[in-house]
């Protein structure tokens, strides 16, 4: 502070250390003295001595002039006894941080996103929390909120640009935390909370915005969180959806804000006039605890295999969609109706045309004929299991698909089976 700014005599009023990264807020109260046109100076520095007027690679310092009405009333203070400053803190050795030019800026804290060029959007180390920053505040080159690196996304999508900064829509700020808390680095399986600080245009009542996440943020499928969220007011507004972190080292999370409400599209993106659209690339690390669990199930048989022969051990649950695709492609050639359809338009209705077409033995409703067996079990059999070792259809299957048993066992059905093959004498 000084109170006169045509001469000024600058006095210390605090020195203060950041709070944290990204965008801060730091206050400091003072009394005003006996003088017209005054000033105050914020001096901003990287490291360093307390010092009116810093000159470090990073530093900033700025001045602002303001006039004050004469007190009458006023008397000033009696002027201080000198004291002796205080001894400055030994700077600890070694610097953790670079102070000079030629090594480059200082590393942006594992919480606090830096622009990742390569990808096009800001990005976090690991950390427990991950926040954009000024990164996204603005949108595109909107009067008065141009956005830096826009459009910060990671595919082809951009933001609209027209309107004004805090009058129409723009996504200011994204935020990725850990629902839990906790200091650990963010982690495949938590539960974790994107919060979004936006700006709704008017009621916010024609504003909405829509959430995403992708597991692999160089080659990004997004996921929509949830359904589409109207604003609930107008002005600043924070927003949030929750998911769980997938699989992944390197993952992202979208905002999409937009005027009306239009289809997202192939890009996940709205990119009307007053929209605005931005990502964030979190760095996630392995659960190693799940790794642990599945190379334990590979070794060991698991309690849900109770599949005939054709499925022994966990490592081959992986395998059932694929068995499951192969049986239905094996049965939709046979007797097996659609549900609903009775064969009236000619189609495959149920007791009109058997696995011969026209002409051929013809079905009763969804039973199946003596040569159809079937297996009772959670996990889809191989075609050939079900032959050999299955049942012919009875009270406890009937028709494909039906609940038979516990714990979510279903009839697996397989068509032609050949006749005694389980020693069995099939009937009609």
């Amino acid at each position: 502070l000084t109170k006169d700014a045509s001469s000024p005599d600058w006095e210390p009023l605090d020195s203060i250390t950041c709070p944290g990264g990204g965008a801060q807020t730091i206050v400091q109260a003072f009394d005003v003295p006996k003088g017209t046109d005054q000033s105050i100076r914020v001096n901003f520095r990287y490291n360093g001595s307390p010092s009116t007027c810093s000159s470090g690679s990073y530093d900033d310092h700025d001045d602002l002039i303001f006039t004050v009405k004469e007190n009458p009333n006023f008397t000033p203070p009696p002027t201080p006894a000198p004291t002796q400053p205080p001894t400055p803190v030994p700077t600890p050795v070694p610097t953790p941080m670079p102070t000079d030019a030629n090594d480059g800026p200082p590393p942006s804290p594992g919480g606090v996103a830096s622009y990742d060029e390569v990808l096009g959007a800001p990005k976090c180390s690991f950390a427990p929390s991950c926040d954009s920053g000024i990164l996204l505040n603005g949108r595109a080159n909107i009067n008065n909120g141009v956005e830096p690196n826009q459009p910060n996304t990671l595919n082809t999508c951009t933001d609209g640009p027209v309107g004004s900064y805090h009058i129409d829509e723009s996504i200011d700020r994204i935020v990725v935390t850990r629902a839990s808390g906790g200091d650990g680095d963010l982690t495949e399986g938590d539960e974790v909370t994107i919060t979004a600080t936006i700006w709704c245009w008017g009621t916010g009542s024609n504003d909405r915005i829509d959430f995403y996440y992708a597991s692999d943020a160089s080659n990004p499928v997004w996921t929509q969180i949830g359904a589409r969220k109207t604003c609930p007011g107008g002005g600043a507004q924070t927003m949030t959806a929750s998911f769980t972190l997938p699989p992944g080292s390197l993952q992202a999370v979208r905002a999409n804000l937009m005027y009306g409400s239009s289809d997202a599209g192939v890009n996940k993106c709205v990119t009307g006039s007053y929209d605005d659209t931005d990502d964030l690339v979190i760095s996630v690390k392995p659960n190693t605890a799940s790794i642990a669990s599945i190379s334990e199930a590979a070794v060991r048989p698991s309690k849900h295999d109770d599949v005939q022969g054709a499925i022994e051990f966990s490592a081959k649950d992986a395998e059932a969609d694929f068995l499951m695709k192969e049986l239905h492609e094996l049965n939709t050639g046979g007797v097996k109706p659609a549900e609903g359809d009775d064969g009236s338009d000619g189609g495959k209705g149920k007791g009109k045309k058997g696995k011969g077409g026209a002409g051929g033995s013809e079905s009763t409703g969804t039973a199946a004929s003596a040569t159809d067996k079937y297996i009772c079990s959670k996990h889809a059999p191989l075609a050939s299991t079900i032959c050999a070792d299955g049942s012919v259809a009875d009270d406890t299957c009937s028709s494909e698909g039906q609940r038979c048993g516990k714990k979510g066992k279903k009839c697996w059905f397989m068509s032609g089976c050949p006749a005694g093959d389980d020693g069995e004498e099939s009937s009609e």
